[in-house]
């Protein structure tokens, strides 16, 4: 109730204040625009007359050019239409008097204006005698003399009364604009007034109205004394179980942080398994870790021992690490020495690796991957910060690093076991070449494309001549050897796009992609040659020379089909052999449907 009595108080004080203001600036205001509103009227009366007078100048200054250029003039034609531009000159100046007769609003004001009348008659009358002196008697000596005498003073009186006139026009703007200011003081000291009065009215009303308030409000103050001091109290308890309850709050967020965290490290590791058992080669597998890991370590690299198991190299990297560039001894990993997970940090006596970087390192972490017993290689992860000597890796990092090691160890000894299992399938283990099967299935998907493309195809049948011989000379490893470098020899010499593989026994298939029979041939007879100049070295002495017999056919030459190819190559092989082995024989063009229907067997030609 005494809350709502103030308020009625201060908006009724307030309320009349505000009123008494509002009125004293209205009434400055209204007085201030009719003042405004005369002076507009007036000085735009006074700037219209003004401009009409000047334009009044204007068409007789060009009349005077006009009456210049007439006795200036030579050539009569010319006289006329200046004549006519200074007549309609003249009208306009007429037309303009009148509009400022029609104007006139002092007594004064039409005495100049008839005075520029008056001045101008007889200015006009002498410089039309002038005029026809010069134009209708052909005496330009006289109205050269009329100009003189009569013409020219008449012209300054003229324009003196005109002067005159824009003269008082001009003073009654000014007259206009002393006038408003004095009007405008008047007002502004008015409103002054008016303003020194509302605030003496209003402190009067604020003395009254304060004098009211301060007695309710010492009444209130002590009130809301003893209310505070309740309310400390309150307030004391209820932040000391707030702290408490805070507390509490930061070691549950805390641990929820960190189970969050390590929710989110399990996830991105079956997330990288999972893609690592998806990936088809292992190159596409070391692409997945360098673009994973950088989640969870800021730099790092994964180090795998090659196949002869005598190095290591460096297969995936992210970050700005500290390793070296590989490839390394195995045994330069204290890690893969030990066996177990080695740990260098700055402050301790730890041996750092030989694949780090000693000046740039800092904190870093070894881990060993293992897979079935074997050693895969090293992954290795970095502190967050290597330019912080005091920067270390976490324990749960330590941990999280060893799992993951362990888990990126099996993904990748599966993928190494498929290609292994996907290159025996595919290669013969003695000369690794393509075997028959890949090379069946390879010329029949090679055809069909040489089909579309209209591209050609040649094939070479390669037989070694005597190969059963030279087993019984020098042994079986002997010619296993001859084997394995004959195998060597065609992956060297065909192109990226060609496809080599061991046909059965000592023979070999080769087939070559959009090479022309021409060109097939002159390779045929470039690997003979190379063939003969083979020297093969055995338990420390030379083997004899070796020579080949190669069959050669093309698609579409000799056939349509895989089957149809092989056979025409194996005829023109047998052929050689027929003719005397160590040479090229290209198969005989057959018509279509006169292929033989069955391949011959392959190996024992000796």
């Amino acid at each position: 109730m005494g809350t709502s009595h103030l308020g009625t108080k201060l908006g009724v004080a307030f309320g009349l204040l505000v009123a008494i203001l509002i009125g004293v600036g209205l009434l400055g205001l209204s007085r201030m625009d009719r003042i405004s509103a005369d002076l507009e009227a007036t000085l735009g009366k006074r700037q219209g007359k003004l401009e009409l007078a000047r334009e009044a100048l204007r068409f007789s200054t060009r009349n005077s050019r006009i009456t210049m250029e007439i006795f200036l003039v030579d050539d009569a034609r010319l006289i006329e239409p200046l004549l006519n531009t200074r007549a309609e000159n003249t009208q306009k100046i007429s037309e303009l008097v009148v509009k400022l007769a029609n104007q006139c609003e002092s007594e004064k004001e039409e005495q100049l204006l008839g005075a520029v009348q008056d001045m101008r008659a007889p200015y006009v009358d002498s410089y039309l005698h002038a005029l026809n002196l010069l134009v209708e008697k052909k005496n330009p000596d006289a109205a050269r003399a009329i100009m003189v005498r009569e013409t020219t003073p008449a012209l300054f009186k003229y324009h003196d009364a005109w002067s005159n006139f824009v003269q008082f026009q001009m003073e009654q703007m000014a007259d206009a604009g002393k006038q408003s200011r004095a009007q405008y003081e008047r007002t502004r000291a008015l409103a002054l007034s008016l303003l020194v009065l509302a605030v003496i009215v209003a402190t009067a009303i604020a003395i009254f109205v304060t004098s009211r308030i301060v007695r309710e409000m010492k009444t209130r103050v002590r009130a809301e004394h003893a209310v505070k001091e309740l309310n400390a109290a309150l307030e004391q308890r209820v932040l000391e179980r707030t702290q408490a309850l805070a507390c509490a709050q930061e070691q549950l967020r805390s641990s929820l942080e960190h189970q969050q965290e390590y929710t989110n490290e399990i996830e991105g590791v079956n997330e990288l398994v999972e893609l690592l058992q998806s990936c088809l080669t292992l190159a596409e597998a070391y692409r997945q870790v360098a673009r994973v890991l950088p989640r969870y370590f800021p730099a790092g690299a994964l180090l795998m021992l090659n196949p002869s198991r005598n190095l290591l190299d460096s297969v995936a990297a992210w970050g700005t690490g500290s390793s070296k560039q590989g490839p390394f001894s195995p045994d330069s990993c204290w890690a893969l020495r030990r066996g177990r997970a080695h740990l260098v940090e700055p402050d301790d006596f730890s041996q750092p690796c030989g694949h780090v970087d000693q000046a740039t390192a800092a904190s870093h972490l070894c881990v060993p991957m293992m897979a079935q017993g074997e050693s895969l290689g090293v992954l290795y992860v970095q502190a967050p910060d290597p330019s912080a000597g005091g920067s270390h890796l976490l324990a749960r990092k330590q941990k999280f690093a060893t799992n993951l090691a362990e888990q990126v160890s099996l993904a990748l000894a599966n993928l190494m076991l498929r290609e292994t299992l996907k290159y025996q399938s595919v290669r013969d283990p003695l000369t690794g070449l393509f075997n028959r099967r890949h090379m069946e299935e390879s010329l029949e998907r090679e055809l069909l494309r040489a089909a579309r493309s209209k591209k050609p195809v040649a094939v070479f049948m390669i037989d070694l001549d005597r190969f059963k011989q030279f087993n019984d000379s020098f042994g079986h490893e002997a010619g296993d050897m001859l084997l394995r470098e004959l195998g060597s020899l065609f992956t060297s010499q065909i192109r990226g796009g060609d496809i080599a593989c061991r046909y059965g026994g000592e023979e070999f298939l080769l087939i070559l992609m959009e090479a022309s029979l021409p060109s097939a041939c002159q390779r045929a007879e470039m690997l003979g040659e190379l063939v003969r100049k083979m020297q093969i070295q055995h338990r420390g002495q030379t083997l004899r020379q070796v020579t080949v017999s190669i069959g050669v056919a093309a698609f579409p030459d000799h056939g349509a089909s895989a089957q149809q190819i092989i056979n025409s190559a194996d005829q023109a092989l047998y052929r050689a052999k027929n003719s005397g082995r160590d040479r090229v024989v290209v198969a005989d063009p057959v018509p279509a449907g006169d292929f033989a229907s069955e391949s011959l067997t392959a190996g024992g030609r000796g």
